[in-house]
């Protein structure tokens, strides 16, 4: 009997409009390097010296240090009634605090900050951007509004590619072990039919969930927290780094906000800072620190 892939339209489909996830890469660009322990660990006049220096090896804009005082601390004010927003930039933060070892992010009021977060109803290419002379973080508010719809989409067409593919996986075995029965095709047919509904069942359960328990408005959460987090960096002093996989990349990405099942479990989102974006930040922050 012809053994026809299991939901080969659906894969096709899913095939077709799902894309990559992974940053476009940079790679024709020398490697961002990592400062070393040693870097780390000089003296006020060494930093003060051989600051010029420093920014050219490591990829560092001091002119974009405009939020930091001279307790090395940015105060961070939120001008937006979004509360997702503010959950992003509080994960934000954590997520810095939390790799450089200190409290460099701490929450600042309308009254009394030095950095702003807020929406802008500009048409822009990017999703935001670091404004160092407004010591502002803007988001693209279509961008904002959209992802909602895309992050879904992309989640629901992930997991039923995952199903479709895990499902196919099971039939193909199950097809292996019975190969020799003298009633195979009835029992193949069964099981194989039997998959496919169990696999319909899960498909639809996870459509339903992911607009009725918010696990889309959780995922884009989670995206704007990489997002500011990467503008934050910038307002540390970094410039973009040519490694694809650190958070400071020009197209860093968070492929994690479209998995269901790794959303719907997490609480704090996905830190994507590496050991390059933090201890640049922490080289940068020395230098700050000796030229002030």
């Amino acid at each position: 009997m012809k053994r026809e892939p299991f939901f080969a339209m659906v894969i096709a489909l899913v095939t077709a409009i799902v894309l990559p996830l992974s940053a476009q890469g940079t790679t024709a660009h020398a490697a961002t390097l990592t400062p070393s322990s040693a870097s780390l660990n000089q003296s006020k006049t060494f930093y003060r010296y051989n600051a010029r220096a420093l920014a050219s090896r490591y990829g560092l804009n001091y002119a974009s240090q405009t939020a930091l005082t001279r307790q090395e601390t940015t105060k961070v004010y939120v001008a937006s009634n979004d509360s997702q927003i503010k959950k992003s930039t509080q994960l934000a933060m954590a997520y810095w605090n939390q790799k450089l070892g200190r409290k460099v992010f701490i929450n600042g009021t309308k009254s009394s900050h030095t950095l702003t977060i807020g929406m802008t109803g500009k048409n822009t290419s990017a999703d935001a951007w670091w404004k160092p002379a407004q010591h502002q973080i803007s988001l693209e508010q279509a961008d904002y509004n959209q992802q909602l719809y895309s992050i879904r989409n992309k989640m629901i067409n992930q997991n039923t590619l995952a199903a479709v593919t895990s499902a196919n996986h099971r039939i193909q075995a199950y097809g292996h072990r019975i190969a020799n029965r003298a009633n195979f095709a009835r029992q193949y047919n069964a099981y194989r039919a039997t998959q496919i509904n169990q696999a319909q069942k899960q498909i639809n359960s996870v459509k339903h969930a992911i607009v009725a328990q918010h696990i889309d408005t959780k995922a884009r959460t989670f995206k704007y927290a990489n997002i500011i987090a990467h503008e934050m960096g910038h307002s540390l002093g970094l410039q973009h780094s040519a490694n694809a996989h650190d958070a400071m990349a020009a197209n860093s990405s968070t492929p994690n906000i479209y998995n269901y099942s790794k959303v719907k479990a997490s609480k704090n989102g996905f830190n994507t800072l590496d050991k390059t974006d933090i201890n640049r930040a922490k080289l940068a922050l020395k230098v700050h620190d000796a030229l002030n």
